[in-house]
């Protein structure tokens, strides 16, 4: 659940507060909540290091007569909210919004969690940068593929037969179009979370920094001045020396720079819903699938509904077989469980990783 703190001071005026957290980084900005008028809305968020996930939202608010009843008569008040999946970092920074602003403006402040006066407790968040920004990536694109399995919708005709009919009615059956249109998300979820990993290894990695030293190869001059701009990163540029959207260009990016073999990662039987497939042959069809549809417009009306999720689930196997490795092998802390190898917060997940090794 989120946190929300909100600090009721006399002597605070709607300019001084918002001239506070102004000083403290935090940026005008608007909000989903119908604020009482004159309400101003402000957002803080620190991407160095990857401590943020989600920032502090702030907000100074007129108190309503009853708040006022219950905390004294109170011109403007400072509300702050910090998201359930905020790290430990944006926690700590709305305790800091709260307490120098106490300090500044004195009053008394009401946490919802824990009563008044009384600030969130945090918790030792043990995860390098590399881990905290890998998370990210990976957090990002499971929810993402999440909110399409719990949304994908079954087809309202039943075309379990091979008659001209129902052969013809499957090419036409719009949901099953929308069940292709997938297929290139799944790509584009594995392209991402990989691209994204690779940016933050070499950033983070010391050999790889190492490496990245002695190289001769040429850059453009409009990188460089992309880079001079901080339009991209060294990064990036490394980065586009690969796709990320074939095995063996993935496998590449991660040799050449961590001496990672993804090949012997995907080369492994992953149970995806009731069968034991081989990852580097399902990541194959996939990404053929995916040309024929964005290249040649080849749509596959025989694609169900149950084709179309296992897919899904085979994308993310692939990102949490890697995990798996980056967290065991190479003991960067990414979840905060490492020994759980079911994806946080999917209990009805149909995907089971195997705990022991196994091999094609």
């Amino acid at each position: 659940m989120s946190t929300e703190v909100i600090l009721y001071s006399k002597s605070a005026t709607k300019k001084h507060l918002c001239g506070h957290l102004i000083s403290l980084g935090y940026r005008p900005s608007g909000h989903l909540w119908n604020w009482p008028k004159g309400s101003r809305n402000f957002h803080w968020f620190e991407a160095e290091d990857f401590k943020s996930i989600d920032g502090v939202e702030a907000t100074i608010y007129p108190p309503s007569e009853d708040e006022q009843r219950k905390h004294g008569p109170v011109t403007w008040a400072l509300h702050t909210r910090t998201r359930a999946s905020a790290s430990s970092f944006d926690k700590e920074y709305q305790n800091y919004t709260i307490r120098t602003a106490r300090r500044t403006f004195g009053g008394h402040f009401y946490n919802d969690w824990h009563g008044k006066n009384r600030y969130t407790p945090l918790w030792d968040d043990k995860k390098t940068p590399a881990g905290r920004g890998i998370f990210q990536s990976y957090s990002w694109v499971l929810h993402n593929i999440r909110a399409i399995e719990h949304t994908i919708p079954e087809s309202k005709l039943d075309l379990s037969g091979n008659s001209k009919i129902e052969d013809f009615l499957r090419r036409v059956d719009p949901v099953r179009v929308l069940y292709n249109a997938l297929v290139p998300f799944a790509v584009a979820a594995i392209e991402h979370f990989f691209s994204q990993t690779f940016k933050i290894l070499l950033r983070y990695d010391a050999k790889a920094q190492k490496r990245l030293a002695q190289q001769s190869r040429k850059i453009d001059i409009q990188d460089v001045l992309a880079v001079s701009r901080r339009e991209t990163s060294v990064e990036d540029i490394v980065a586009a020396w690969y796709s990320f959207q074939n095995v063996r260009s993935i496998h590449n990016a991660f040799h050449d720079w961590f001496d990672i073999d993804l090949w012997k990662l995907l080369r492994r039987r992953k149970r995806i819903g009731r069968r034991l497939m081989i990852l580097e042959r399902r990541f194959n069809d996939l990404i053929q699938f995916r040309h024929g549809i964005v290249h040649r417009f080849e749509l596959d009306s025989g694609l169900g509904r149950e084709e179309a999720l296992a897919m899904l689930e085979t994308v993310k196997v692939i990102i949490v077989v890697f995990v798996d490795y980056l967290e065991r092998e190479r003991g960067i802390k990414i979840r905060d469980s490492v020994s759980k190898r079911r994806l946080p917060s999917d209990k009805n997940s149909r995907i089971a990783i195997e705990t022991s090794s196994d091999s094609a």
